[in-house]
């Protein structure tokens, strides 16, 4: 058999590489993902966006330690949590204030309170991903706000609901790396491989 001299040669396997399946392209396994967000999201009535922001929040993130991705994961709960609060400070406020003073008076008002808070518990290392509590108060704001929760007007139900997208969203991290890493072959697998006959050109 003659090979092209312009023809791609495949490196040798090395003692690495050798009894080792390759995993999915990245291409691949991203898109099955997405798909089964998507899917999954329209299975429990639930917003497929509160996954991706996940996923994007634990990409962003998969750089740095693995302590400081768990960090990410509370965060997230944390920031759903103060955008929970700031949609109950906001209904108690709106009676408060009067029929003369705009509903967004109520908003700015809570998100006045809420915001340095996040900031100023971000200091410490146990909540230092102030960008994941933005992540999640947002995902509570959008979901509330959008009539997206399975229960209407129901701050409780959209935080539920945001905490369990967003950290599905986080595992998607850990299954696309397991969906793309090389794994090692069964024993009796590359024994049969071994053994079998070489075809001769």
């Amino acid at each position: 058999m003659t090979i092209h001299p312009d023809a791609p040669r495949t490196a040798p396997p090395t003692e690495a590489t050798r009894g080792r399946r390759s995993g999915l392209p990245p291409e691949i396994a991203a898109t099955i993902l997405a798909l089964s967000a998507v899917l999954g999201a329209v299975a429990f009535q639930v917003p497929a966006f509160g996954i991706f922001f996940g996923w994007a929040a634990a990409t962003l993130n998969s750089g740095i330690p693995r302590a400081r991705r768990s960090t990410l994961a509370v965060c997230l709960v944390v920031g759903a949590a103060f955008g929970t609060g700031t949609l109950v400070a906001q209904a108690a406020l709106l009676p408060l204030l009067g029929d003369t003073v705009p509903d967004w008076v109520g908003t700015v008002v809570a998100l006045a309170i809420a915001n340095p808070l996040m900031i100023a518990l971000g200091r410490v290392p146990r909540f230092g991903s102030v960008p994941g509590m933005f992540i999640g108060f947002s995902t509570v704001l959008a979901i509330h706000l959008g009539g997206l929760a399975p229960v209407a007007d129901s701050p409780v139900t959209s935080f539920l609901v945001a905490v369990a997208t967003t950290l599905v969203g986080v595992s998607f991290l850990w299954v696309y790396g397991w969906m793309t890493r090389a794994a090692a072959l069964d024993p009796a697998s590359q024994g049969a491989r071994r053994r079998q006959p070489r075809m001769r050109a």
